[in-house]
């Protein structure tokens, strides 16, 4: 497993997207989880949402496997108005309701703009953010230092990667937009364990039929941001972009 590459997501969605790239680009990869992208030998897999679940499973991915780097990658919602749907994010902060996270790799950050990011600050919740002025308070938050973005793994898979001394890199796509609402009981679909009960979206959406056309919208676009992080993936490891 030398000089392989550990590239997690947190959802399986997000998974696949870029396994099916990897597997186009090596025809007939040995196994469902390992696959080379551009010049770099990779294994990937997703830790599940949440902070908890990210850190904790990155860090078993990482002392098993012992990679040379590791790469997150998934979707994100804006905080700053300037950013699109499909938008690539690379943080160069990393934060958390612990503070600020131990700081990515200066180089692969470098690389990520010139393959296509754009380098920001992404702020790590307990719970998605849904409303307009949630995501308006959260970006004054942040003082302004180029485009905010907020999930819920980012900080988990720094500090696993940092607390083991390996060089990382987190890219998020951008989903929702800043001025995009979300249902808002999004928020109160979060378990005990800081993961999104997927059976309770499904028990709320069904008494709340309006909100389908969002969640569905919210499906696609991560199908969509998956294909974006996949493409960015095999530009970022290629030796010369």
């Amino acid at each position: 497993m030398d000089n392989l590459v550990l590239i997690v997501t947190a959802l399986p969605e997000e998974r696949k997207a870029i396994l099916r790239r990897a597997q186009d680009l090596r025809h007939d990869p040995t196994t469902d989880a390992q696959a080379s992208i551009g010049d770099a030998m990779v294994a990937i897999a997703a830790t599940g949402d949440g902070a908890w679940a990210a850190e904790s499973r990155a860090g078993e991915l990482c002392d098993a496997l012992r990679p040379v780097a590791l790469v997150g990658a998934g979707v994100a919602g804006a905080l700053s108005p300037g950013l699109s749907v499909g938008d690539l994010v690379v943080g160069r902060r990393i934060l958390d309701s612990r503070g600020e996270a131990p700081a990515p790799d200066g180089g692969f950050v470098d690389r990520a703009v010139r393959v296509g990011a754009v380098a920001g600050t992404l702020l790590t919740l307990e719970r998605p953010a849904v409303a307009r002025s949630e995501k308006a308070a959260l970006a004054e938050s942040l003082g302004g230092e180029g485009p905010g973005t907020v999930d819920m793994e980012s900080a988990g898979w720094a500090r696993a990667a940092a607390a083991r001394r390996i060089p990382y890199l987190v890219v998020r796509s951008i989903s929702d937009a800043a001025d995009e609402e979300l249902p808002a009981y999004l928020a109160r679909c979060i378990g005990a364990d800081g993961r999104m009960r997927r059976a309770a979206v499904l028990g709320y959406s069904l008494v709340r039929p309006g909100t389908l056309p969002a969640l569905l919208r919210l499906r696609k676009r991560t199908q969509a941001c998956g294909d974006r992080l996949a493409g960015f993936l095999e530009r970022f490891f290629t030796a010369t972009p």
